[in-house]
């Protein structure tokens, strides 16, 4: 059997004050007429182990807090969730041991490796995680299935109406059948099976792509795809030769291109230089022009007159003004002095136009040279491009071209020849899919055969238990089984058919009665099969459902009770007996020893009328 699980109380927090519901004992009954909050009550005792099927009813969201004090393998551990908010994250302290942190956790999530308050009270009750396809059990399918029945559930549906694959697969966990190396053994077969369908699936349709011609012959795709890869590797070498000549006419070109464009820039030099002597030219002509001018007035000048009546003035002697007639002051005439002046500026400027002169011509001589040069570069380099560079690049673009479609016909033939050759590698791959399938097969087969063994001595023993539990409520069962593959119950009454859960009455006490044997049942053989993981807390939320208080019903009531209470007498491995906490309309019929009752009324509810928590 799994570890001992005992809860102390349910404390919850209203308006800043904490109250408290104890569970005394291993046997609690909650009782009250319908209606009066019994089943809120069930649902919130687990509520703050972070489940996330409980229903969270408004008595539950008006507590800021709800918090459970329980023991597991006799240490004391307390959970505590938010009443308001179920999202919100569950604190879980272990008691025994104040000085390790609390752990704060999510009720969902899907961080990767990051555990949920669920899975960590999971793992405190030995319970592996399990999953088989896309079905993973965790604490809400165990408690679903094994820890708890429900009130809408337990008269109706078996083991809480949990889904077939959740249930069976919960249930094989806690039988300690669920084997996760069997578990990949299985999946690696199925897988290989699926391969295999799908390369035999491949291999036909190929087959029938060649018998309608779709697909050629592989020799003579062969010996195509040969020739035209030949083809392929001279167009590649033709190739790699015209790129290597257009290089060598490519640099040369760009010789040319640079000689050129030196030319021209000498050129542009020397024409500039020849506009500047021509102007330099010009403009000294100008001035020699305007000093012979000058130099011709003085030598030639023309009629003086009067500046006072603006007579003509008479001839003078040398020397003697010629309109006062008075000798000059200075030693030497003035004209002469100006006449050798504009003579020797003549003169000067003569000297220097034809330096220029020279220099012109000189310029306008290398401004033919460079143009000559200039047009000899450009007429080598556009004769070299049209005569070679054009040319090389005309036969590397045939080359390329060639090379490249050379290249898709030997792609497209590639692929032919793959389609013809697959047949013949399918057929090997088929093979080799075929014996990993069935290597697969055997393992998972053998690994089987033996887990079966065992499943049937599990099933075979806890049929046992359920016989005996079954003939305490009803001493007229006469046979009971269970399904080694899904767990289906069978159960035969005297002068009645073999019936499973599902065609035994449409509900009430039968039904009721083969839920709880069964969960009862499980629990025998967990006390006697160490690999029975079954947590010993059990949960029955209205376990007389359909039974009446007189005649047989009444009868069959006391020994379900009976047999019920019975189980609490039994301790775990680890010292603890299993604790029941149930929910009746009506109070026991008679004293039990060891059992206590909380009666809930209209005038005494659970969470309203609870008392105030012990400091």
């Amino acid at each position: 059997m799994g570890p001992s699980f005992v809860i102390e109380r349910l404390e919850f927090q209203r308006d800043g004050v904490w109250y408290a519901r104890y569970f005394k004992g291993l046997v609690t009954f909650l009782v009250g007429h319908s209606k009066s909050g019994k089943s809120t009550a069930i649902e919130a005792l687990l509520y703050p182990l972070g489940l996330t099927n409980a229903t969270v009813m408004p008595e539950v969201r008006a507590c800021q807090h709800v918090r459970l004090v329980f023991r597991v393998s006799g240490t004391r551990w307390q959970a505590t969730r938010s009443g308001p908010d179920p999202r919100a994250r569950v604190l879980v302290k272990n008691l025994d041991t104040p000085d390790e942190l609390e752990h704060s956790l999510p009720v969902t999530t899907t961080k990767a490796g990051e555990s949920t308050a669920g899975a960590f009270i999971q793992d405190l009750l030995g319970l592996p995680a399990a999953a088989r396809g896309t079905t993973r059990v965790g604490l809400d399918e165990f408690y679903g299935t094994v820890m708890a029945l429900r009130q809408n559930t337990i008269s109706s549906e078996f083991l809480g109406g949990e889904k077939d694959t959740a249930r069976i697969l919960a249930l094989e966990v806690l039988l300690g059948l669920w084997n996760k190396d069997l578990a990949g053994l299985e999946k690696n077969a199925s897988e290989t099976e699926s391969r295999h369908r799908a390369a035999r699936s491949a291999l036909n349709q190929f087959n029938k792509l060649r018998d309608s011609g779709a697909v050629a012959d592989p020799d003579s795709v062969r010996a195509e795809y040969e020739q035209k890869q030949r083809e392929h590797l001279a167009a590649a070498e033709r190739w790699k030769k015209a790129s290597d000549l257009l290089t060598v006419a490519v640099g040369e070109h760009g010789r040319l291109v640079a000689l050129h464009k030196a030319a021209e820039q000498q050129r542009r030099k020397t024409a500039k230089q020849a506009e500047t002597a021509r102007t330099e030219l010009s403009s000294a002509a100008a001035d020699q022009a305007r000093a012979e001018g000058a130099l011709n007035a003085l030598l030639n000048p023309g009629p003086q007159g009067c500046t006072r009546c603006g007579q003509d003035l008479p001839e003078r002697d040398p020397g003697l003004c010629r309109q006062c007639g008075q000798t000059h002051s200075s030693g030497e005439d003035h004209r002469e002095q100006q006449i050798a002046a504009a003579r020797a500026k003549a003169e000067q400027l003569k000297l220097r136009n034809k330096g220029l002169r020279e220099a012109a011509e000189a310029a306008a001589r290398a401004v033919e040279e460079t143009e000559k040069a200039a047009g000899d570069a450009l007429t080598a380099r556009d004769a070299y491009e049209q005569d070679h560079l054009a040319p090389a690049r005309k036969a590397t673009q045939q080359a390329e071209k060639e090379a490249h479609g050379l290249s898709r016909d030997v792609a497209q033939l590639k692929r032919r020849l793959d389609d013809a050759d697959f047949i013949r590698a399918q057929e090997k791959v088929v093979e080799m899919a075929k014996e990993t399938m069935e290597a697969a097969q055997a393992a998972r087969d053998a690994a089987k055969t033996a887990h079966d063994v065992r499943r049937k001595d599990v099933t075979g023993r806890w049929s046992a238990f359920l016989l005996d539990r079954l003939r305490q409520i009803n001493p007229a069962v006469e046979t009971a089984s269970i399904d080694p593959q899904d767990f289906t119950v069978r159960v035969k009454e005297r002068g009645e058919p073999v019936k499973t859960f599902t065609d035994i009455s449409v509900g009430g006490s039968p039904k009721v009665a083969t839920n709880i044997a069964v969960l009862l049942s499980l629990r025998d053989l967990g006390r006697a099969d160490p690999a029975v993981r079954v947590p010993p807390l059990l949960i029955i939320d209205s376990p007389l459902a359909g039974l009446g208080s007189t005649g047989l019903d009444h009868e069959t009531s006391l020994r379900l009770i009976d047999t019920l209470i019975s189980i609490a007498d039994d301790p775990s491995p680890d010292g603890y007996a299993c604790q029941v906490i149930a929910a009746t309309n009506d109070a026991l019929p008679r004293a039990y020893p060891g059992v206590r009752e909380i009666h809930i009324t209209a005038e005494q509810r659970f969470f309203d009328d609870a008392p105030v928590l012990d400091s």
